[in-house]
């Protein structure tokens, strides 16, 4: 089905229900086998009338890419994260000021033939400047980081998907570190364990990745027998991923610019650094800033983010959890914020701040996958985006 028509179908269900003039072409690109179309939603820092989620639509055996379209109205929808199983979309609203207003979550649910979204309502993230979502896997319990307040919190998921009015339990992260950046803590990325059992919390301000207890009946956290394990002074943590077979957890330092491996016991709910490999050559002269990582379905690639010099970065991950550099690749314009692999892991797309033309405001880049490599191959597709922070991909139903 083609996007022109799709955007009429989202259009009636969004709250602006206006169509983003942001022009742009599709690039067509190598074929993969047919699994339907798939739609990318992308979060954003944008704010007003007329800004919020965009959506474009991906056919992944061509690789063509639709124009944006305006999903829903929102406030700084930085983070998206997709409940597939239950066709359910996730939202903060990046704002609020520590001690005196906090941020939102907000629901969508989404029509997996369409894309059009619809509110299912909004609750407090209880904290300032939320920037990044968990979901349990019984998708009962929503965790949220809090970066301005450096504030983990959990809010328990109603019948009718949407976040309680107030978080079940707010835990507030104490500590500082040298950099100016790091005066107090800053709560930057939450990720639920493959168990289920414990939830893991970068935090830039502390250089600490922090380890909760995850009670799943209650929608609660405490801290665990190890409640945290310290990185290097003033490298700050911002986001951790787990391995698919749960045995290793990477942690990206965005002010060191790297990528520390670490084996993890998920009966003890455990860290055990194992290696640590730098985004950037030691004679880098440019500002260190690492921004997103993703884990290849089998495991075997590891995907990094590189803001400080504008690349897309792979490594082989082997059994012990130790990276080898693949390839480095520009990532399509400029400072490179979040990026997602498709469902079938043969496109990733990347959320470029700064776009690659002149009075450019950010767009969205499209690169093959090769998987057997774990190579990027660059589309040259480009759809210009206003401040694009994140992907979430979700397949389409099969006509």
């Amino acid at each position: 089905m083609a996007m022109k028509t799709k955007a009429r179908a989202m259009t009636g269900l969004t709250l602006g229900g206006v169509l983003l003039a942001l022009g742009g072409c599709a690039h067509p690109q190598g074929a993969v086998p047919a699994r339907g179309e798939m739609i990318a939603y992308v979060g954003t820092q944008a704010d007003g009338p007329g800004q919020g989620i965009v959506a474009l639509e991906l056919d992944p055996r061509t690789g063509t890419l639709g124009a944006p379209v305006l999903a829903a109205e929102a406030d700084h929808p930085t983070w998206v994260l997709v409940d597939a199983a239950r066709h359910r979309l996730f939202t903060v609203s990046e704002v609020g000021k520590p001690g005196e207003v906090d941020g939102t979550l907000a629901s969508y649910g989404y029509d997996p033939a369409s894309g059009a979204l619809s509110l299912l309502g909004r609750g407090g993230s209880g904290g300032a400047g939320p920037t990044h979502l968990a979901l349990s896997p019984d998708g009962g319990t929503l965790f949220v980081a809090n970066y301005s307040s450096g504030i983990v919190a959990s809010s328990a998921i109603g019948a009718g998907g949407a976040p309680g009015a107030t978080p079940v339990i707010v835990l507030q992260h104490i500590g500082s570190g040298p950099s100016p950046r790091q005066k107090g803590p800053h709560a930057h990325g939450v990720t639920l364990d493959p168990s289920g059992r414990f939830l893991l919390a970068a935090d830039l301000g502390t250089d600490k990745v922090y380890l909760y207890h995850f009670d799943d009946a209650r929608h609660t956290l405490e801290p665990a027998a190890e409640p945290f394990v310290m990185l290097p002074p003033g490298s700050g943590p911002r986001h951790a991923v787990f391995a698919p077979d749960g045995r290793h957890v990477f942690v990206l330092t965005e002010m060191e610019g790297a990528i520390h491996s670490f084996a993890w016991d998920a009966r003890k709910g455990r860290l055990r650094e194992v290696s640590r490999v730098a985004l950037d050559a030691p004679d880098f002269a440019g500002r260190r800033s690492g921004s997103e990582l993703a884990v290849s379905r089998d495991g075997r690639f590891l995907y990094a983010g590189n803001r400080g010099a504008n690349t897309l970065q792979v490594y082989a991950v082997d059994r012990n959890g130790a990276l080898t550099p693949v390839q480095v690749i520009d990532c399509g314009g400029r400072t490179p914020w979040g990026f997602s692999l498709a469902p079938d892991g043969r496109w990733l797309m990347v959320a470029n701040q700064g776009g690659n033309g002149e009075g450019a405001q950010g767009n969205v880049a499209l690169f093959v996958v090769d998987p057997a490599s774990g190579r990027l191959t660059d589309s040259g597709t480009r759809m210009p985006v206003y401040k694009p922070s994140s992907v979430a991909f979700i397949e389409e139903a099969v006509p």
